[in-house]
């Protein structure tokens, strides 16, 4: 994730202020590039939407169509029906001694997370904690990714809203970046780089797009797409699976908030969004970590150039966006 610290490194073209600009992560060493004059091409539309009808989705009655029992379920007592259900993923991406990949299903075919209550949310929030706390009693299982495809161009090949959790037995290399990173900056600061970088966004409240009692959302510093937001708790925790009745509330209205801006302002585009905990890995202390999620919108296809590079090339400051998103 693109956080700001002091340690921050910018290069703008000093001819043509309002062109282009390099940013540097501080926790990654990422370089993005930003390039406004790419944005007065951009329009919102509304994405590509896959249709299905209901009486042909696997996961309008994941019984009927051949899956595997559920692992969890949350009913919603107000219908005398399911309100989501875990289930083990028919196509996972790993299989048994490898992991494990379960699907997340919720029970409106048409309706989104945006148009879910935050006391809905907070039932989403409460079951991937659930989830995830199973997993991570599996044996060798050393990170569990929490994820959620809104959209085709996001990801998502069955439009029946759902998220993901993966239980995988390595580290992916994004997360031991950040990981190391983290656990550098506390060794030679004896702070949370993460903590620095909300007290420092706090102050001068540019990209801050909503907070409350417990979370803050930003535009990131060195965001690496148009619209990214980023969600993190105000005080410093490592574990999102772990944190209690009160912050969940908080996070549920964040998020709440969060994807009822990027539908009404951005006309429901497709995105991503995961969480970033702390590693189930016993081997290693993760104190210094700070847990958080990111929502990444998606606009254009990656190229060539962003492919052999490793570099983001992003139309919209994060400045910009959070004040588009604060209106």
């Amino acid at each position: 994730m693109a956080f700001v610290d002091g340690q921050i490194q910018i290069m703008k073209n000093k001819k043509t202020e309002s062109t282009s600009e390099f940013r540097q992560d501080s926790i990654s060493g990422d370089w993005i590039l930003f390039a406004p004059l790419r944005s007065a091409g951009h329009k919102f539309e509304d994405r590509a939407k896959t249709e299905l009808a209901k009486n042909k989705c696997p996961f309008e009655n994941p019984a009927k169509f051949g899956n595997k029992p559920p692992v969890l379920v949350y009913q919603d007592k107000t219908k005398n029906d399911w309100f989501l259900q875990i289930i083990p993923n028919k196509n996972p991406a790993v299989g048994p001694g490898l992991g494990s990949h379960d699907v997340v299903i919720y029970r409106d075919h048409e309706r989104y997370l945006a148009d879910f209550t935050k006391e809905e949310i907070k039932t989403v929030l409460a079951a991937f904690q659930e989830r995830y706390k199973s997993l991570a009693e599996e044996k060798n299982i050393k990170y569990i990714s929490i994820f959620h495809n809104h959209g085709k161009e996001a990801g998502s090949s069955i439009p029946h809203p759902h998220s993901q959790i993966l239980a995988l037995p390595i580290l992916p290399p994004y997360i031991t970046r950040s990981v190391d990173a983290s656990r550098r900056y506390f060794q030679e600061h004896n702070k949370c780089t993460h903590c620095r970088m909300l007290s420092k966004e706090l102050k001068e409240k540019k990209r801050v797009v909503y907070q409350n009692s417990d979370m803050v959302v930003i535009a990131p510093f060195a965001s690496r797409a148009e619209f990214e937001l980023a969600i993190l708790p105000k005080k410093h925790f490592a574990y999102f699976e772990k944190i209690k009745e009160p912050e969940l509330f908080a996070l549920a209205d964040a998020l709440k908030v969060s994807l009822s801006q990027i539908y009404k302002k951005l006309k429901d585009p497709a995105f991503n969004f995961f969480i970033h905990t702390a590693p189930v890995d016993r081997s290693s202390s993760y104190g210094h970590y700070h847990w958080h999620m990111e929502i990444m919108p998606k606009f254009d296809i990656i190229g060539g150039f962003e492919l052999s590079t490793g570099l983001d090339i992003v139309a919209v400051y994060p400045e910009e966006a959070a004040e588009i998103f604060r209106k």
